[in-house]
């Protein structure tokens, strides 16, 4: 691999290239960004790079005994640590300090790559902080985290700061054609629902999340059509089938904010019924967009307080009325089947 196969991450690749070519390495870097946008991948390509015994152009060969070494996982200068279980443990630590205490056995520099250093226990973390208090000479570590607000703030300010950011929706839609062979319409949806992220869309394409997706949008269409006689018990039964509700508002969620990108770009607007034609999508363009923040904003609400072991009926309830009234306004608040067709829609 070299770093044009990377995930795109062209700041971050250009960055730690020139520390290579202009020799001035920081015996440690911390690498910060969402899950899924190469972390791990990158401070693994670094690896290679400083421990490369023929580099060109700032890119590893790929060829020489060390890169095939790092590739396959069995370079004895490249040390991993991760948590062991929920942490990262003192013993760990201590373990990878005994290492500390001799020269690089093959390569230039030992790189030490930390995986999930937001999971240091607090004894854990003071320890590694002498160490990199005092870091020994030809050792590179490499701090992989969420976000830096995560770890001590010690820790931080003795690290040079790299930030990953997401992975751009046409990459993580190219991927999944590449490696999926999925439909490019299919794959654009993905990557959207992804957020920049290829695990989560990895797992969206491999739990079917799409045809899940579709379902929930169908059913909360037919909800936002439904005479409110029939919308409890309908949100009801909704409630009690599903196995993640969190999952299915976290769709609607999706859902709306495609329709506020779209707006604010001039783009066609997607709706519910993302296969075929959507009755929903011109209403989209008579709402207020203002007002469309606010019911994201509802959603994202109703998320947390369902985390909180909300009521699931009423938390649903709440999320498809505001919705009904988004697609159709507060007369579509009809109680008796048919009456709507005579009721003239609200006003924006």
């Amino acid at each position: 691999m070299s770093w044009e196969n990377l995930p795109a991450q062209p700041r971050a690749v250009r960055f730690l290239r020139r520390l290579v070519q202009r020799q001035r390495v920081p015996h440690a870097l911390l690498l910060t960004g969402m899950a899924g946008v190469g972390k791990s991948a990158l401070a693994m390509e670094f690896a290679k790079l400083i421990n490369c015994q023929d580099p060109q152009d700032g890119n590893c060969c790929d060829i020489c005994n060390s890169c095939r070494k790092i590739q396959g996982g069995f370079h004895p200068d490249v040390v991993l640590v991760a948590p062991d279980g929920q942490y990262i443990k003192i013993e760990q630590v201590r373990g990878m300090q005994s290492q500390l205490r001799f020269r690089p056995f093959e390569g230039n520099k030992r790189v030490i790559i930390v995986q999930d250093a937001q999971q240091f226990k607090e004894e854990a973390a003071n320890a590694f902080l002498k160490v990199l208090e005092e870091p020994p000479r030809d050792h590179v570590f490499l701090l992989l985290a969420l976000e830096p607000q995560m770890l001590l703030p010690t820790l931080v300010s003795r690290c040079c700061q790299v930030r990953l950011q997401p992975l751009p929706d046409s990459w993580l839609a190219k991927h999944l054609v590449d490696a999926y062979q999925m439909a490019e319409g299919q794959a654009v949806q993905a990557a959207r629902q992804a957020m920049g992220s290829l695990t989560r869309a990895r797992q969206l394409v491999e739990s079917k999340h799409l045809e899940h997706r579709r379902k929930v949008l169908a059913r909360v269409e037919e909800l936002a059509q439904a005479p409110m006689i029939d919308f409890f018990q309908a949100t009801s039964l909704w409630a009690k089938e599903t196995q993640d509700l969190g999952q299915d508002l976290e769709i609607l969620q999706f859902w709306l904010r495609d329709g506020i990108v779209s707006r604010l770009l001039g783009e066609d607007v997607p709706g519910p019924g993302a296969a075929r034609e959507d009755p929903f999508a011109g209403r989209f363009h008579e709402v207020p967009i203002d007002y469309m923040f606010t019911v994201h904003q509802h959603i994202d609400q109703a998320l947390r307080h369902l985390r909180g072991n909300a009521n699931r009926q009423l938390t649903l309830e709440g999320v498809c009325l505001i919705i009904k009234d988004l697609v159709y306004g507060e007369g579509s608040w009809y109680s008796i089947p048919g009456g709507w067709q005579d009721l003239p829609l609200q006003s924006w």
